[in-house]
């Protein structure tokens, strides 16, 4: 599987990319929306997980953008309330909020994986 993983933070980024990669496969990172765009234009993925205060785009139009792609997409937020209003404004986009264990996030791409795919959604996914 490849994923787009896209936070402001470098060193958190790094974290997950590590993290991920043992159970994913191929992790490419941004952390910028015009980093998020580029990679758009020239690579396909699996999954996009995108914190929601990644700088230098609107966020909305970033998501449009991959959303044109034909892109799961995982949104980060730090706002548990954020995530409901965000989520009646994109019903087909997934949320992690804010603090969340990397077995969490492990999950979460794996559910959203399985549902994009059409496979069974175990209970415990």
């Amino acid at each position: 599987m490849k994923i787009l993983f896209a936070a402001p933070d470098r060193d958190l980024l790094e974290c997950y990319r590590k993290l991920l990669e043992k159970d994913f496969g191929e992790i490419v990172t941004a952390f910028d929306g015009t980093q998020v765009l580029s990679v758009l234009s020239n690579e396909t993925f699996d999954i996009a997980v995108i914190d929601e205060s990644i700088p230098r785009i609107d966020f909305k139009t970033l998501i449009s953008h991959i959303k044109d792609k034909e892109l799961p997409v995982i949104i980060l937020t730090n706002e548990p309330l954020g995530a409901n209003r965000l989520k009646k404004e994109e019903p087909e986009v997934d949320f992690l909020s804010y603090p969340f264990s990397s077995q969490d996030l492990i999950k979460t791409i794996k559910y959203k994986n399985r549902v994009e795919k059409g496979l069974k959604v175990d209970s415990d996914e």
